[in-house]
């Protein structure tokens, strides 16, 4: 339940009003009591006064001893009657002479003064009190010492006023007091409600302004003026506060379109990615395929080069079969007259020889073609790595510092492609070498097949042309003294070919190493994508909830 709470002018009025009343009762409690003390002494002073005349007035007829009660004396005993104070002359603690009457409408004289005074004035000491019942009525008195010419106190004056004259004295002064003191109150109340009503416009002035500017409403302007310097700070710094809302809020509008601009360009970067991202990834995936091709057609070669390095062994073995068997048949041809029969059966021999050496040449010929299709091949997968290197190297440009450590990978894989390409190259030549010597052989197995084939035409006229089978068997052996050699050659070749089919592995491998790395880096690079994503996700929505908290406020 909401409390009553009291109004500003209510508030005011309460504050100007107590502190009034308190300091208006304690002014008036002080000055009624400093009042009556004043009033009293002056009582006090004028009977002290009023008792002096009437001894100084009875002190020459006590001197002369002429005392007595007439008329002059009674005169002036009544003389101050107006004046309501009563004065009386003792003898000791009797009244002699006296203006107080008794009840019974009679001079008072005769009585005696209250126990106690006389022996107080017979010291030479004036006494004064209130309350002091003379003739049944109460009374302010003074007694003062009477000497007589010896200096000797027989007797007291007396002056009194009736207490309740003075008492009504004091009201008077007192309700005067009063009702001056309420009408002080009441115009300083006037005046604190006319302040309190002046100050209450300004302040409700300001509590409507800052009510517009709580509601959101900025459009319209303070009218509120005050002369109060306080209230005046109050209404300058309301006035700053609506300027300094309405540059925030015209500040924060701009920077939440800018943001916006910036969360949609950033999400559309974010696209940009993804999409080079995948890009890459599909690169990589294809680098990957190529290096799994490399590998398989490295091993492929090496099986053809294994197969080479076979026919090269038997062509070698069947060349120094044929050198063996041209000494032979140079021996034979010694005594060719003699064994012709045997000749004819060598030179079968030689015929099956020829055909098989050139069977292994073929042979050796199919093989080396094959090398050359695989060298083709692995010169066609540099070629491609090279040109998804280049590719993944602008994709991984694009992606700026995020695809830096993939632009290095690239970089290794251009090179690993450049120099399996190189590799491919040297084995290329490495080929052509080899079936250029082996276009050799097979020229030169032809012309031995030629060769004996001659020398089989030859055989019946053998003793005729023995001379020149001399000179053909010479150039037999050598030729396939040559052949020996060439293969010599061929099996160095193939070591090489060997070595150089390991290297591709390594590096076939090592670009598949470097795949895997590639795709691991591109995942990584997806994931912070995707992190930057969510982050520019969860921007754009601090950015909404900015822009409604800011629509709360009217421009």
């Amino acid at each position: 339940m909401k409390k009553h709470k009291l109004t500003f002018l209510a508030t005011s009025i309460l504050m100007g009003l107590i502190p009034l009343l308190v300091a208006a009762v304690t002014i008036s409690t002080v000055a009624i009591y400093k009042t009556k003390s004043n009033l009293e002494e002056r009582v006090y002073l004028q009977l002290q006064a009023c008792a002096i005349s009437v001894r100084e007035y009875f002190e020459w007829d006590i001197n002369e001893d002429i005392l007595e009660v007439d008329e002059v004396s009674l005169d002036f005993i009544d003389s101050l009657k107006v004046q309501d104070v009563d004065l009386t002359l003792f003898i000791e603690d009797v009244r002699f002479i006296t203006s107080i009457y008794n009840e019974n409408g009679e001079r008072n004289v005769g009585t005696k003064a209250a126990d106690g005074i006389w022996a107080l004035v017979k010291q030479g000491k004036d006494y004064r009190t209130n309350g002091t019942i003379i003739g049944g009525k109460e009374y302010y008195v003074y007694y003062t010492p009477v000497s007589n010419e010896s200096g000797e106190i027989i007797g007291m004056a007396f002056a009194g006023m009736p207490e309740s004259l003075v008492k009504e004295n004091i009201m008077s002064n007192t309700m005067s007091m009063v009702l001056v003191a309420v009408c002080t109150a009441a115009f300083c109340i006037v005046i604190i409600v006319l302040i309190g009503l002046s100050i209450r416009k300004s302040i409700i002035g300001i509590a409507d302004y800052t009510h517009e500017l709580s509601a959101g409403r900025l459009g319209n302007d303070s009218s509120c003026t005050s002369n109060i310097r306080e209230i005046s700070a109050l209404i300058d710094s309301a006035e700053n506060l609506h300027d300094n809302l309405k540059n925030i809020i015209s500040k924060v509008d701009d920077k939440t379109i800018q943001l916006n601009q910036n969360v949609k360009t950033i999400h559309d970067g974010i696209q940009i990615s993804n999409d080079a991202t995948e890009g890459i990834m599909r690169a990589a995936n294809e680098l990957s395929d190529g290096s799994m091709h490399i590998a398989e057609a490295v091993q492929n070669t090496a099986v053809s080069m294994q197969n080479v390095g076979e026919s090269i062994s038997s062509i070698a073995e069947s060349a120094v079969e044929a050198e063996a068997g041209a000494r032979e048949i140079e021996v034979i041809n010694n005594e060719a007259k003699d064994n012709l029969f045997q000749l004819i059966n060598a030179n079968k021999n030689t015929v099956t020889i020829s055909e098989n050496v050139v069977t292994g040449i073929n042979e050796a010929n199919t093989a080396i073609e094959n090398i050359r299709k695989a060298a083709d091949a692995i010169t066609n997968i540099a070629g491609q790595t090279s040109m998804l290197a280049l590719n993944a190297s602008i994709e991984a440009a694009r992606a700026g510092e995020a695809g830096r450590g993939f632009a290095v990978v690239a970089s290794s894989i251009q090179t690993l492609a450049g120099e399996s390409n190189d590799s491919a190259k040297e084995i290329q030549d490495i080929i052509n070498e080899i079936i250029l010597k082996s276009q050799n052989n097979v020229q030169l197995a032809n012309e031995i097949k030629d060769a004996i084939d001659s020398e089989g035409d030859a055989l019946a006229s053998v003793s005729d042309s023995f001379d020149k089978v001399s000179d053909k068997i010479q150039i037999t052996v050598d030729t396939i003294h040559n052949i020996s050699t060439e293969s010599d050659v061929l099996n160095q070749d193939k070591g090489k070919v060997l070595d150089e089919m390991s290297s591709l592995s390594s590096i076939s491998e090592a670009n598949t190493a470097s795949c895997q790395e590639t795709t691991a880096s591109i995942e990584e690079l997806r994931k912070n994508i995707e992190m930057i994503n969510i982050q520019a996700t969860d921007t754009d929505n601090i950015s909404e909830e900015l822009k409604e908290s800011v629509a709360y406020f009217k421009l």
